[in-house]
């Protein structure tokens, strides 16, 4: 496989586990805004994290195999369309159940974006090059973590 274009999918798919993994720190800080904005009790707004989280959880492994059986680009491109699609209706969310619903939606997409990148990612790169590839995996795993924080205290400063 052309090296270049080995670079160019690692690259893409690290986007797609930063915005996951991203996802995941940034709610944290976000949370009590949410709670207060939305009148969410304390029980509702920890599903707001929960339903993402197991989710994830529960659905990685089938969404692997699914990609051996369907292609995993083509469900790399799925998973993509589902994340936007949930953050698009997270971002429209007046209540709290149809936000959770929207986390469930974004999480379906996370649930194949983070197995799909990582099999992609490793597979664009020649045998000798796979460690460069799990290492831009794994630091890309831990600046989203490091930085979610920081950006969801961003977040609930800047704007309402």
């Amino acid at each position: 496989m052309n090296s270049n274009r080995g670079v160019g999918v690692v690259v893409l798919v690290c986007l797609g586990v930063f915005v996951c993994t991203l996802d995941t720190t940034v709610m944290n800080i976000i949370l009590p805004s949410i709670q207060d904005q939305l009148n969410m009790s304390l029980n509702s707004v920890s599903w707001v994290l929960n339903v993402y989280t197991l989710c994830i959880a529960v659905m990685s492994i089938p969404m692997a195999r699914l990609s051996d059986v369907f292609g995993r680009g083509r469900l790399f491109v799925i998973g993509l369309a589902l994340f936007g699609l949930g953050s698009t209706l997270c971002g429209l969310s007046g209540a709290g159940s149809f936000l959770i619903f929207s986390r469930f939606v974004q999480s379906v997409g996370a649930a194949i974006l983070i197995p799909c990148s990582n099999i992609l990612g490793v597979e664009a790169m020649p045998l000798e090059k796979r460690n460069v590839s799990l290492a831009l995996l794994g630091m890309t795993q831990g600046v989203a973590a490091a930085f979610g924080p920081t950006i969801g205290g961003l977040i609930t400063q800047l704007t309402s």
